[in-house]
């Protein structure tokens, strides 16, 4: 019998990741269709911004911004099927300003509108009041969220604080939280640090740093 379960377990596990193969070389292939898309093809309704680590700037072909002094910067890219993200090159960001577009008012713009609520998850106090808001939405652009001034400010207070310990997610606190929480909130950021696809850093910041 429990050889019968081991095994079981064992084809779960083949099967899971075959699937997640499947499905990552589905995506590529979405991906590769969508690159080869002439730049006005693509579709600005879907333009939004990423945050991602200031290194990723040495290798870029885009346009970034640094986000004040933190060691983030903004790159933009254009959501699609399955969540493909085709990143804006210099090529489609002429193509968009001799058009006379301003694309990084509409990337935030859209950014907005997708940002209601600005969290896909939370942990509540004993008073039924958030205390942490997690950003880990289907788009991975979670730590993008980040950018809206005082999104959270109503919930978690004027001083709130955020970090983005994975690439797709980020988490924005209390700044004054109870020995639990603090502990709560400190495996949630390191875990996802330690055990993430793509960690970032366990750092925390002020949530103002971003509203640049």
């Amino acid at each position: 019998m429990l050889e019968s379960v081991s095994g079981d377990r064992a084809m779960l596990r083949l099967f899971s990741q075959w699937r997640e193969k499947r499905d990552a070389e589905s995506r590529l292939e979405l991906l590769r269709a969508r690159l080869d898309e002439p730049v006005e093809a693509r579709n600005t309704a879907a333009l939004l911004p990423a945050v991602v680590p200031a290194n990723f700037e040495a290798d870029w072909l885009g346009p970034v911004e640094p986000i004040g002094n933190l060691p983030f910067v903004t790159i933009w890219g254009v959501v699609g099927e399955s969540n493909t993200i085709v990143y804006v090159s210099h090529e489609q960001a002429a193509y968009w300003e001799g058009r006379g577009l301003d694309w990084r008012a509409l990337a935030m713009r859209n950014l907005r509108n997708a940002s209601i609520p600005g969290a896909n998850g939370e942990k509540l106090d004993d008073e039924g009041r958030p205390f942490v808001k997690v950003m880990l939405q289907p788009d991975a652009l979670g730590p993008s969220r980040l950018l809206l001034p005082r999104l959270f400010e109503d919930e978690l207070g004027p001083d709130y604080l955020v970090a983005i310990p994975e690439r797709s997610c980020a988490i924005a606190f209390r700044r004054e939280l109870t020995p639990a929480q603090q502990s709560d909130i400190d495996h949630m950021i390191d875990g996802c640090f330690r055990h993430g696809t793509e960690p970032v850093s366990p750092e925390r910041f002020s949530a103002r740093c971003f509203w640049v």
